[in-house]
């Protein structure tokens, strides 16, 4: 169980930071929106590095070549320019023309100088067809097309149709987007239409560009893309830019898909975008269908997007739903999303529910997360709980709270409980899960109570507690209870504990008792 409880708080605070995670989409570009061709400047360094470093070096062009690369690395713009610039004039025959042409251009683009770009590019294209820097010298060609407004060349990479990389189309479009957005947008409209024979990768990054644009043309293409049946994961992607708008208009189509039984995955990507719209309205969508979603699979994703607001009406709606709810596991669902709200009013609702006439699963649960909020006030909290309520069950998870809470003061109360409670069964609880800590200021306390302690049963319980550390000092203490101890029993009890170490000294110790 505590495993289990484990895998649900790790995964809780994976999905606070599910926007973070969502927008991961746009690694899909193959440039970073506003960043330059070919994935930005660390790949094109990369590319360059191996390049000049599987070129020879040796002889006069090699070396200038190198030199350019050295001064692309360095940032330095115009010597860079300047060095290729002279390379292509001083060895017109050098099988690395093209690359200079190409790297020459890159180093122009970077100064804003794109006629020259162009013109070498042109070039490089018409001397080199076959050259390896073709496809990116077209890519370029497609960027600055966009910086010089030349709408008329990005139209014409989009009218291609199939002579053209994706990169490419996608390099176009993104500057369409800038240059001339209703065009762009009949663009995306061809792309993603039916028989549309364009693949996944540019159909992904075409309404990923167009969630980008943000214009009213671009939303409603989206609100299409969203609406009709068809690739799931085109439809959640267009789902997720709709929820990065701020048009309330966008909320009841996102509520009608996250209600609307079919593709989960669709489902499940309508209530996150619609958790991100910070509006009223959108808290107040995601209730309604916390509340009376058909599906117990939306009601939960539901629950668990309402407490990610960590707002009052939010929190509200948390509580209302909780008191309300008769279903166990929806419960379970909320007291998750309370608890991850943390602070004064998640823990006083958590305590609340602890002592309350809910059910032991319900309230243990609540005892559970209450722990898991780790500060000292909830340390008081369990220690009230335990001393006023009389259910075995309840108690035992308090003292399991206690025990995997960090800070000094639970470990000190768990100490207290273990020498002072009521309970036989209560001590022998705190006692186990002490022995779980492994510290020294366990074994040291350990020790200590056994000394003190009169009950054989609690004794019996210490030994194994001690055993359980596997620490020297304890391993030493069982040796001295073996030595000393007047009960045959507990002899017996620390010998075995002893018997199931592989530590040198026990095993010795054993020994010279069997000689």
């Amino acid at each position: 169980m505590f495993l289990n409880k484990l895998k649900l708080n790790i995964s809780g605070r994976a999905a606070r930071v599910g926007l973070t995670v969502a927008l991961l989409v746009l690694n899909s570009l193959p440039f970073g929106a506003g960043a330059g061709h070919a994935g930005g400047r660390a790949q094109d360094i990369e590319r360059l590095n191996r390049f000049v470093q599987s070129s020879d070096s040796s002889n006069p062009a090699g070396q200038a070549f190198r030199k350019g690369r050295d001064l692309i690395e360095d940032e330095d713009w115009e010597d860079a320019a300047e060095t290729f610039s002279d390379f292509i004039s001083d060895y017109p025959k050098d099988k690395n023309v093209d690359a200079a042409l190409y790297w020459l251009a890159f180093a122009l683009k970077k100064q804003g100088r794109f006629q020259e770009v162009k013109s070498n590019l042109d070039r490089l294209l018409k001397e080199f067809p076959r050259s390896s820097w073709v496809k990116d010298a077209k890519m370029m060609q497609v960027e600055i097309a966009g910086r010089r407004g030349d709408t008329k060349a990005l139209t014409q990479a989009l009218e291609d149709g199939g002579s053209r990389e994706d990169e490419t189309k996608i390099i176009a479009l993104q500057s369409l987007f800038q240059a001339d957005p209703e065009r762009a947008v009949a663009f995306v409209n061809e792309i993603i239409g039916p028989g549309s024979k364009a693949s996944r990768h540019l159909k992904d990054n075409v309404v990923t560009l167009l969630g980008q644009s943000q214009g009213k043309q671009a939303r409603a293409t989206l609100v299409e893309i969203a609406r009709a049946p068809g690739d799931a994961k085109i439809r959640k992607n267009a789902i997720f830019w709709l929820g990065q708008t701020e048009d309330e208009e966008v909320l009841s189509l996102l509520k009608d898909l996250a209600m609307t039984p079919g593709d989960e995955e669709v489902q499940k990507a309508a209530i996150f975008s619609l958790s991100q719209h910070r509006s009223p309205r959108a808290t107040q969508m995601l209730g309604e269908m916390a509340r009376s979603g058909s599906q117990p699979k939306v009601r939960r994703e539901a629950i668990f997007w309402v407490g990610q607001r960590r707002d009052d009406a939010s929190f509200n709606e948390l509580s209302s739903l909780f008191d309300s709810e008769q279903d166990p596991e929806i419960k379970k669902h909320v007291l998750f999303a309370i608890a991850q709200e943390g602070g004064p009013r998640a823990r006083a609702k958590l305590i609340a529910i602890a002592r309350s006439n809910e059910s032991l699963r319900v309230r243990k649960e609540a005892i559970f997360w209450l722990a898991q909020n780790g500060d000292e006030s909830s340390v008081d909290e369990l220690a009230g709980l335990l001393e006023s309520d009389k259910e075995e069950e309840i108690r035992k998870q308090v003292i399991f709270g206690l025990s995997q809470m960090s800070n000094q003061r639970a470990k000190d109360k768990l100490y207290d409980i273990a020498r002072t409670a009521d309970s036989p069964a209560t001590r022998r609880d705190a006692i186990f899960w002490i022995g779980q800590q492994d510290a020294d200021k366990s074994v040291d306390f350990l020790n200590q109570l056994y000394d003190s302690e009169r009950d054989p049963g609690v004794r019996k319980n210490i030994i194994f507690s001690l055993a359980q550390t596997s620490t020297k000092k304890a391993l030493r203490k069982l040796m001295d209870i073996v030595r000393t101890e007047s009960s045959p029993e507990l002899k017996k009890e620390a010998l075995f504990w002893l018997g199931q170490s592989n530590d040198a000294e026990a095993k010795k110790f054993i020994e010279d008792i069997l000689k």
